[in-house]
């Protein structure tokens, strides 16, 4: 549902991270459709969809400093430069990472690297975020903060997310709805 965050849960190895790469555009679907807001984006690129995704494993530029990849994704909307940063502070901001804005990828922590990943994936304003187990590599606690701050980003700027993991807990309070997913089949 538009403006709402859902969890897909279930094992490893049972199509969570696929599903996720056929919405992304990344894996070409074996057959059916995938709509949109109502728009068909089967056959559109990855590159061209409305869409935004936050990996497991940040997939950020470590020749950048924090701003540029934060940015990254508003050259190709041709945002003037200047508008750009002053964008991402913005988003930087939301995120608790503005005082790091000039500092190299590789000099922060993985947590601090996950909100600079979903700062990137957030600023270009998409229509469905798509997260795959972004805080699986972060420890206990990092984890409990960052579900709460992307839960109130999410609230916050009524964005559309569609978030897989295979932690129950973590399902239950972030999602305002659930899919079980279970060998490829949603089963409840």
């Amino acid at each position: 549902d538009k403006g709402k965050l859902m969890c897909i849960l279930g094992s490893s190895g049972c199509g969570k991270t696929t599903t996720l790469n056929m919405i992304g555009g990344f894996l070409k679907a074996d057959g059916g459709r995938i709509l949109l807001d109502g728009q068909d984006i089967t056959d559109i690129s990855p590159e061209e969809r409305p869409v935004t995704t936050v990996f497991q494993a940040y997939a950020l530029f470590p020749h950048m400093s924090v701003m540029q990849n934060v940015v990254y994704g508003l050259k190709f909307k041709k945002v003037p430069k200047q508008e750009a940063e002053e964008k991402g502070r913005r988003y930087l901001e939301m995120v608790g990472m503005a005082e790091y804005a000039d500092r190299p990828i590789q000099s922060l922590s993985g947590g601090q690297q996950q909100r600079v990943a979903l700062a990137r994936a957030l600023i270009t304003e998409p229509k469905l975020c798509l997260l795959d187990e972004p805080f699986s590599n972060l420890d206990a606690g990092l984890r409990e903060k960052l579900r709460f701050e992307l839960k109130r980003l999410q609230k916050e700027l009524g964005m559309t997310m569609l978030f897989v993991t295979h932690d129950q807990e973590e399902a239950m309070i972030l999602s305002d709805k659930m899919a079980v997913m279970e060998k490829g089949v949603f089963v409840q």
